[in-house]
């Protein structure tokens, strides 16, 4: 094992450069993410190009299948990746992960117009690659950068999740925009943000690492001892079913349902973006989601760093269910009448700021876990790529089956169903904290073996 530090340095300059380091960092996450939100948009209403111009049949299945390519191969990989860049360092990962993400939208601009599925999914599995190198290297670097100072952690967690969903927010909102404007050749624009993140990551120095240089062949070992820590083990439900949140509502799922021209009774957002320009209306109503949703991520940053971390995740779910109400509302109740309009919306903006506290707690949960394994703090932070590639694989895959069923309705019922296990996680790991707390357990409990 070896301790690796940047500079030989004083602490004061040094303390300065990781201030300065962190910003690209963030910059290069915020552009990813926003290339990861426009990248969906854009391939959605591609697919609906091609069933309507082509002739070709394209159900709401197809494009979870599309989304469970990724994650699949996201989810597999990212632990193996976050353990190499425990052994090799973060900074080789930082590079090459967008750098597969520039080639994987390049190639999209060559999908053939017959039979394009299958090379769509092979696309996906690329990018899934390219996810799995990068988000371990980018979380394990900031899990780094606050194990000196873990009273900033919430705040600098706050500020990636900001980055992270507030790019893949920004994105959404802008990739309509981008395809009426651009067509196919919007996937050269995500060509360019991808090459963007590379330079942004290039420039970010090192941090003090605990590199391990131990047998691989122990990894798998390793890795099993940190799944079954009680700590982690019984938080992983709420995770993934919080992260399937993102795979019913943040991907191509939405976009498709909302530009598609299947139409049923009583739901009147089904098909509402459908013709000329509804690209350009999505992102207008998606720009304002994303303003507010930023700004309750400053919010959370700023005032409420110190509020326990549990209190936060559970605040969140009671989010979800109200905006559960509020979407349903909406859909069932219609446009027109403004008065009862504006009361949804507002019912739905509370339920949006209870929602975003979830991430940054959680972030800061699982690095405040990671601290007792530091040298395997890449392969534990990995984990956030497996919850939030499986959550959102299973949020794709049932959107699919619960849209074609139940149309709009059906991402509500799929909605409500995912925060009632969140719920049930939450409320058993607040009872482990408790235990903790109380000394009813041994200390080493905190990291070994569930019983």
């Amino acid at each position: 094992m070896l301790l690796v530090s940047s500079s030989n340095h004083p602490t004061t300059k040094k303390n300065n450069m990781l201030r300065r380091s962190v910003v690209p960092l963030l910059v290069g996450t915020f552009i990813l993410r926003l290339n990861g939100g426009a990248g969906n948009i854009i391939l959605g209403r591609f697919l609906a190009e091609l069933s309507l111009r082509h002739g070709r049949v394209i159900t709401n299945i197809n494009v979870g299948m599309l989304s469970v390519a990724f994650f699949v191969t996201e989810l597999t990989l990212a632990p193996v990746m976050g353990a190499f860049s425990d052994r090799w360092g973060r900074r080789i990962f930082l590079t090459t992960g967008p750098v597969l993400g520039l080639i994987q939208v390049a190639l999209l601009f060559f999908t053939p117009a017959e039979n394009a599925l299958l090379y769509l999914v092979s696309l996906q599995v690329l990018a899934g690659i390219s996810s799995a190198m990068q988000v371990p290297a980018v979380l394990g670097y900031l899990a780094d950068y606050t194990a000196q100072n873990p009273a900033r952690r919430m705040r600098f967690m706050s500020f990636y999740e900001l980055a992270t969903s507030g790019g893949l927010a920004t994105g959404v909102a802008a990739g309509g925009f981008a395809w009426d404007r651009f067509g196919r050749f919007s996937f050269g624009v995500l060509a360019f943000g991808y090459l963007l993140v590379a330079l942004c990551m290039l420039v970010v120095p090192k941090v003090r690492q605990i590199m391990d240089h131990g047998r691989i062949n122990a990894l798998a070992t390793r890795y099993w001892r940190i799944i079954r820590t009680p700590r982690l083990f019984i938080f992983i439900p709420a995770w993934i079913s919080i992260a399937a949140l993102l795979g019913v509502w943040l991907s191509s799922q939405l976009t498709f349902i909302l530009s598609d021209r299947r139409h049923l009774p009583h739901q009147y957002l089904m098909g509402i973006v459908s013709g000329h320009g509804g690209g350009g209306r999505l992102s207008i109503i998606l720009g304002a989601y994303v303003l507010f949703f930023g700004l309750c991520l400053l919010f959370w940053a700023f005032f409420l760093n110190r509020v326990p971390r549990l209190v936060l995740m559970l605040f969140s779910v009671g989010g979800v269910y109200l905006g559960c109400i509020a979407l349903y509302g909406i859909n069932s109740g219609g446009l027109e009448q403004i008065p009862v309009l504006v009361f949804w919306i507002v019912v739905l903006m509370l339920g949006i700021f209870a929602e975003t506290a979830f991430a940054p707690a959680a972030l800061a949960y699982l690095a405040d876990v990671s601290e007792e394994a530091a040298k395997d703090r890449g392969l534990l932070m990995g984990l956030y790529s497996v919850f939030l590639g499986l959550g959102q694989l299973v949020g794709n895959g049932l959107g699919g089956v619960f849209a074609q069923v139940w149309g709009f309705n059906g991402l509500i019922y799929l909605t409500a169903l995912l925060a009632l296990i969140a719920l049930i996680s939450l409320l058993f790991l607040f009872r482990q904290e408790r235990r903790i707390a109380l000394g009813q357990q041994h200390p080493a409990a905190n990291f070994g073996p569930a019983e």
